[in-house]
């Protein structure tokens, strides 16, 4: 399991001595911190950096937090960070709104800053129980695979297309019918890079209709 200067945790607020707050106290217990201004800036940190868990408020210009988790779930689906929503919206059915979106978490500002790092370790615990999980899922399928002699695959995270030991991307249908093995989510696959189908626009709008 991952140590705590291992660990990587994207904050996204818009209120820059919030964001400077929590900067300051994920810092201290050792994290990895990376910071962002607003949903849009927040996926390409998402992007770059690849965090374990996001802290986002909703409230934000642009893109806001619901649209950005939701684009995150939607789109990294099983390899998605935890994900706790910050806000001021304290109705249940704002709170109901988040977790049917996607958010793992649900606090409401102005929120305890003991509280919420009892939260963050929470689920940091689940999330690194899950990436060891899937580890070693994938270790005993390679494993698995070796020992049959089948031919073995990687798997990208958006678009579930498949990458074979040459570097070649295949559809996951046509992979398995021809007998390989998938190992685990190893890289965004070019196409997905190139055509953003990680990004917002088509994911995130359901969300603010809803919202």
């Amino acid at each position: 399991m991952k140590t705590s200067s291992e660990i990587r945790i994207l904050v996204v607020e818009d209120d820059q001595f919030f964001q400077r707050v929590l900067q300051k106290r994920l810092s201290k217990e050792g994290y990895q911190v990376v910071v962002a201004g607003d949903g849009r800036e927040g996926m390409k940190e998402i992007v770059a950096h690849e965090p374990d868990l996001v802290i986002s408020d909703w409230m934000m210009p642009e893109v806001d937090g619901l649209e950005l988790c939701q684009a995150v779930k939607t789109g990294l689906r099983d390899a998605a960070p935890y994900f706790i929503l910050l806000t001021a919206k304290g109705e249940i059915s704002d709170k109901l709104l988040a977790l049917e979106t996607g958010a793992d978490d649900y606090l409401v500002k102005p929120c305890d800053q003991g509280e919420l790092m009892a939260r963050v370790r929470a689920g940091l615990r689940i999330v690194l129980l899950t990436q060891d999980l899937r580890r070693a899922a994938a270790e005993m399928r390679q494993r698995a695979a070796e020992a049959s002699g089948a031919p073995l695959a990687g798997l990208c995270p958006r678009c579930r297309r498949v990458r074979d030991a040459q570097g070649q991307w295949h559809d996951p249908a046509d992979w398995l019918r021809r007998g390989g093995i998938v190992t685990e989510a190893l890289e965004t696959c070019p196409a997905c890079l190139q055509s953003g189908r990680f990004g917002l626009p088509t994911i995130a709008e359901p969300a603010r209709r809803a919202a």
